[in-house]
């Protein structure tokens, strides 16, 4: 009669070959700049689209602009007039953490949700080692990853 299982060896490699992927994996999964990034990066398409939806309802231009430390919607290139969040008589800001950034070519919607220029429009999110980006398409003004 024959047992079947494992042996002591078996089980000791493949416990050294968890012990080794855990060594390599874990510091990308506990890196607080990874989430940051990753967490601008979906902020930052949310709030791209919900502008694009705020130029078409109000017939209006809104305006993505970027510096250091936030993402925000304006009604103007100076953000002297800033969108309104949804359901609250808060500005539309979305905060970049520290060490994350943000390179904007700085662009807006008209009130055909066309992006200003009408480029194929590039944001670049970066500071975790990897880089997202996030396209606005030409003429229809498409936001994706």
């Amino acid at each position: 009669m024959r047992k079947t299982g494992f042996t002591l060896v078996e089980l000791i490699v493949v416990i050294v070959l968890v012990g080794i992927v855990a060594l390599i994996a874990a510091p990308r999964f506990f890196s607080q700049p990874t989430f940051d990034a990753a967490r601008l990066h979906e902020a930052a398409i949310s709030a791209i689209r919900y502008g694009q939806k705020v130029a078409v309802a109000q017939r209006a231009n809104v305006f993505v602009v970027s510096n250091a430390s936030t993402l925000a919607l304006c009604y103007d290139a100076g953000c002297a007039s800033p969108v309104k969040a949804p359901g609250g008589n808060d500005n539309f800001v979305v905060s970049i953490p520290s060490g994350i950034g943000i390179a904007n070519p700085g662009f807006n919607f008209n009130s055909l949700g066309q992006p200003i220029p009408n480029a194929h429009t590039i944001l670049t999110i970066s500071g975790d080692g990897a880089s997202r980006q996030i396209v606005v398409e030409r003429e229809t003004g498409y936001v994706h990853k």
